[in-house]
This record gives C-alpha cells, structure tokens and sequence, in this order.
C-alpha cells in the first residue's frame, strides 16, 4: 500500500513548514440567507472562516434555487481576515391588477370568452446532493460520467491546464517528476492532498486523501495512531449520493484480524485488511475507487481513473510515484 499512496509524504515536510508561519489568510462570508459559497471554484460548506493562500480568488456564491448572486474577485493577505457580505435580493411589490389596468390600453370587451391554455408544470430544479467532504465536487457534484473532479476534466494538459486550475487553490504543491504533481488545498484550519498523475503530460488519474492531522505548537502533524474513520464515511456517503451503491465492496482480513476486533490501525500497517469499493461507468470505463490505506499513517483516498488512458498506462507497464500499473490495485497492496 505504500507505493499507492506515496504522494501522501512528500508533501507534509513543506506542509508543516508553511502552517508554522503565517501563510495563509481568512476569508469570512456573512449571507442575509443561506447560500452555497464557491471559492475558485471549490466548494466551502462551511463558509464563515475559509483558510486560503495570500493573493486573488474567485469567489461565487448561488442560493438554493442555483441561482448566482455574488461573483466578485477578492483579495487575501497572510494573516488578515477579508469579510464579504452577501446581502439577501430585494423583493419587487407585486403589481395589483388595478395598476395594470392604468397602463393597459383600452380594449373591446369579447363577447366569446376564450379558453385559457392549460399552466405548464413549473421545472423542477434537479436536487444536488448533500456534500459532507470536499472530494473534488463543483457545485455539490462530481461529474456524472465519472470524467473529473475538483474542477479538471481528463485529458487536460498537466501544465497548460491542469495546473493552473490547481495551483491558485492551493497552499503548497510539489511537483517533483512531470508524471505527476501533488498538491495541499485548506480544509478549515487544515489540509487534504491531490495528486494529478499524467499520461504523455494528459491528466488520466485524481487522487483525493484525507489523513489525520493535528497541530503541535504551531506546525500540522500526520497522526500515525488515528484512522480518519469519519472522513472515510463521508466519502463513501458522498459517492453513494451522486452514484448510487457502488459496483463492488471488498473487505479481506488476514492472520485472525476482523473489522470489529479493535486492532483496525494494526492491521491496516501490517497489511492484514484489505477495503476497497468501486464505481463504474460501463460506458466509457471512467471508475472510482474508495479505500482505507496507511502509508508512513492512516489515509482515507478516493481515487478517480479515465477508462481509456488508465488502459493504456496498463497497457504501456508503466510506473507512476511507485504505482505498478501493469498490476490491480489489490496486487499492488498485497506484492508491496
């Protein structure tokens, strides 16, 4: 499993650096009604205190009907707090059909009333699932056809781009080999990780990851004995929402372990439990895998994979960050 979630460690060292100082700054949105605020074009359920990375963003906020009431560019400094209020729409007086009659035109009466055409339904706004965890949603959802996540699309160029989507939301990001780049992106007052990983410099592979982290002082710290169980659940609620139960659930403990024993995080490091869950799409290959893993700590991962260019990094025997793709991902975990 440590090859598959590699990218997890390389970015903590330059992580714990940037949160013992103060890099970031705040921005907090006050709304007269609720809205579902964006932040280049990331979503932020919880709004009143967003942790970003000195410099502009794109904030956009709609409310429950979808529709945008705020679009503006915003300023952040290190260590400073930027407040924008989102005032609620003014609404118009109904005009009375007195009032119309004083601007009508006169008209002759019709001796034959006409029949009245029948009121069409009113469209229904399609539901967006509830998101409890940020796993590369826009507006609440992930791609139907499973073709992205957090704003990129496969087959987007790695620099053209990929990153340049990537880069404004982020506090950090490494970038130590051309097949893949990794970012930090703010959770509150924390972090989660993505790893972009390319084929012939096209985006083919998303990885999302949610370590436990704690602060000890003023740097952030992986915890090693704590197993991100909730940020798991909330994957998996997440992806059930927008796809439905998934194509495959796999559990395998090993040399006595079980799900319920208490020794999970053992397990987990001895490579005695396996979890995996996965979604499909039959008509273009694109698949999702959930999973719970431990590295040099505990990680919850969802990671996103085109159909066609996933086969071809199959097809090609390649290697990306210690990933075998000529094997499965239980081969992977169980050979390493």
């Amino acid at each position: 499993m440590r090859s598959t979630v590699l990218f997890f460690v390389s970015l903590f060292i330059s992580i714990s650096a940037v949160s013992g100082q103060e890099s970031t700054g705040t921005l907090k949105v006050f709304a007269e009604e609720p809205v579902i605020v964006f932040v280049d074009q990331v979503q932020y359920p919880d709004y009143k205190n967003i942790s970003l990375v000195p410099g502009t963003h794109y904030v956009k906020t709609i409310n429950k009907d979808e529709v945008r009431v705020y679009s503006e560019i915003v300023t952040i400094k290190a260590g400073e707090v930027t407040s924008v209020l989102i005032e609620a729409p003014v609404v118009q007086a109904p005009v009375t059909q007195q009032a119309k009659a004083s601007v009508q035109p006169a008209t002759q009466p019709d001796p034959k009333p006409k029949a009245q055409p029948a009121a069409e339904p009113a469209a229904k706004t399609p539901e967006v699932p509830k998101q409890t965890i940020d796993i590369g949603q826009t507006a609440g959802k992930i791609p139907a056809d499973m073709s992205g996540a957090s704003g990129l699309s496969f087959g987007m160029h790695r620099d053209e781009e990929a990153d340049k989507i990537m880069t404004p939301k982020c506090v950090n990001v490494a970038r130590p080999r051309g097949d893949y780049y990794s970012y930090a992106l703010p959770s509150g007052e924390s972090f989660f990780l993505v790893e972009c990983r390319f084929l012939d410099a096209k985006l083919f592979q998303i990885l999302v990851g949610y370590p436990t982290l704690y602060m000890d002082g003023s740097k952030l710290k992986l915890d090693k004995n704590e197993i991100p169980f909730a940020e798991f659940n909330n994957m998996y609620h997440d992806l059930v929402a927008q796809y439905g139960e998934p194509a495959t659930a796999e559990k395998i403990f090993k040399d006595g372990y079980t799900e319920d024993d208490g020794r999970m995080l053992e397990a987990l490091k001895k490579k005695k439990a396996f979890i995996l869950y996965t979604w499909v799409n039959p008509e273009n290959g694109n698949n999702i895998m959930l999973t719970m893993a431990y590295t040099t700590a505990p990680v919850a991962m969802v990671a996103y994979t085109n159909g066609p260019l996933g086969a071809e990094a199959q097809k090609r025997k390649i290697k990306i960050h210690g990933y075998n793709y000529t094997n499965t991902y239980k081969e992977n975990y169980f050979n390493d």
